[in-house]
């Protein structure tokens, strides 16, 4: 079963979802930065290569796991925070490297 997390209801407006795949592998994320619209519906569909990982923005409380390459991906589905840079880190235990394993979810302002 995937893992599956709902930060905000969708919106009324129905904008459309910004997608965005992101690989988890030993020791990185793919991408290294995930752009994101500050207030777009967002959706990140993370995918392991190798082992379980954890995908987790502290300050966004967002923590799910990642399955093992065979496994279904993790969903996080949310509304772009207001502009800004977020740390992403990998929150299982995965190997030697994994205090190197971080990303950057980075929101910014509308045009």
């Amino acid at each position: 079963m995937a893992a599956a997390m709902f930060l905000a209801p969708p919106t009324a407006a129905h904008r459309p979802v910004h997608e965005v795949q992101v690989i988890a592998s030993k020791f990185r994320f793919e991408p290294a930065v995930i752009e994101v619209t500050a207030g777009e519906p967002v959706r990140l569909v993370i995918r392991s290569k190798d082992i379980v990982h954890g995908f987790a923005v502290p300050t966004l409380k967002i923590d799910v796991p990642v399955p093992k390459s065979d496994g279904e991906p993790a969903i996080v589905e949310f509304v772009a925070p207001p502009p800004g840079r977020f740390e992403v880190a990998c929150s299982e235990f995965c190997g030697s490297g994994h205090g190197r394993m971080q990303a950057a979810l980075v929101s910014v302002a509308p045009l």
